[in-house]
């Protein structure tokens, strides 16, 4: 085996590991997330070579695979994979999208329903080998329902409309120290609004016992199951399968909307790393 850099990369954070050529883990460690969509080069560069100063210095990096949040067209991945070698330029780049990161950490060889729920969500159908099929997300103005990202929104939509509980309501906007000019200061002035939404998750977290919190959580993450999972062909049929922090933490609930669909969820894990070292191994 060569020495391989794997990275997984969200929004949110970035897990980077290296394999040495015994497929030996050799540094593993987490940076701040990209997004290569809406990343300019500069940014990326200035990861990148970060990245560069945490690995061993007498370790050749041979092949890269990089999988990232944005990786949605071919022009996106060029720019990476450029950026990638321009760091390392000996190094074989294969970068493609985090989905299909989910699809070979869940699946394998096998064939399913891959998803993402984390600070965007997204899904595919996987053949075993490739994506061959995928309802786009839109992101997190148009889509992204049961992500970090529509959570937050929902949860500052419906304290500023007067939905939630008062108790709740008064509760989560002194937790944060919300302000309705801060709010719209950070979802429409600032970089980055979808990670400010997803970062009020937390509250939903620590108040699942409300029942109109757990009614929140349990319609969004229907609404994913309706609006993706449904979407393709024989999916009653299939495997579904889910990776990331919201589908992780918010486990039983999701497992709850999926069967109120008819579907039965057959894995979750929090992040796919641990089956891309042991598919990459293979």
């Amino acid at each position: 085996m060569k020495n391989t850099i794997i990275a997984d990369a969200g929004s949110t954070k970035v897990e980077w590991v290296l394999l040495n050529s015994d497929g030996e883990v050799a540094t593993a460690f987490n940076t701040d997330g990209i997004n290569a969509l809406l990343a300019d080069s500069a940014t990326i560069a200035g990861a990148l070579s970060d990245v560069a100063s945490r690995l061993p210095a007498e370790i050749n990096v041979e092949d890269i695979y990089y999988y990232g949040a944005g990786c949605a067209t071919p022009e996106i991945c060029d720019k990476m994979s450029a950026a990638l070698k321009s760091q390392w330029p000996g190094a074989q780049t294969d970068v493609t999208s985090d989905l299909l990161a989910a699809a070979r950490s869940l699946f394998g060889a096998n064939k399913g329903i891959a998803c993402i729920l984390g600070t965007g969500s997204n899904s595919c159908l996987y053949d075993g080998e490739k994506i061959v099929s995928q309802i786009p997300s839109l992101g997190y103005v148009l889509g992204d329902e049961g992500s970090g990202a529509a959570l937050g929104k929902r949860l500052v939509g419906d304290a500023f409309k007067n939905q939630l509980p008062e108790n709740i309501r008064d509760k989560f906007l002194e937790k944060y120290n919300l302000t309705l000019p801060g709010i719209l200061e950070n979802v429409y002035r600032r970089p980055a609004p979808n990670k400010f939404l997803a970062s009020l998750v937390p509250f939903i977290s620590e108040n699942l016992w409300n029942p109109y919190i757990y009614s929140l959580v349990l319609e969004e993450l229907t609404q994913f199951v309706k609006r993706n999972v449904a979407m393709y062909p024989g999916a009653h049929s299939l495997d579904v399968s889910f990776s990331g922090s919201i589908a992780f933490h918010f486990d039983k609930i999701l497992r709850e909307a999926a069967a109120s669909q008819g579907y039965r969820v057959t894995a979750v894990q929090e992040g796919p790393m641990e089956g891309l070292i042991n598919f990459h191994r293979k």
